[in-house]
């Protein structure tokens, strides 16, 4: 079955799933970790692995909270412990799942913008 998001809590825990071939993302053909264990479990031993922990979706997680992004007119699917980046609102990706391109328009976006937006490195 998929990876539980209430690992997501266990932020001084140690979570190892490597190798398990009972784990599956939520749609068992896809490998995605809940977006909580993937940044705040420090021992959470696939959070390195970009299959499992894409980091553009990391990145993407902080830009969110750091331009208050519960305050956005629309963030559907933003955050959401299972969905690809490349799903949330606004968020255009090439192929290999790189953000190319961010459009969020008038959406009530404020706070600062985060440095982690620098490391969209395919951003255009």
């Amino acid at each position: 079955g998929s990876i539980p998001s209430a690992l997501g809590a266990l932020v001084n825990a140690a979570v190892l799933v490597k190798g398990n071939s009972m784990i599956t993302g939520q749609h068992n053909d896809d490998e995605i970790a809940p977006l909580s264990l993937c940044n705040n479990v420090r021992g959470f031993d696939l959070s390195r692995d970009p299959t499992w922990c894409p980091p553009e979706r990391n990145l993407l997680r902080k830009f969110y909270f750091e331009a208050k992004g519960q305050e956005w007119t629309n963030s559907t699917g933003w955050v959401g412990e299972y969905n690809s980046h490349c799903e949330w609102h606004g968020v255009e990706c090439n192929e290999e799942g790189l953000v190319v391109s961010l459009t969020l328009g008038n959406g009530g976006l404020s706070g600062r913008i985060s440095d982690a937006i620098g490391n969209l490195t395919s951003l255009r």
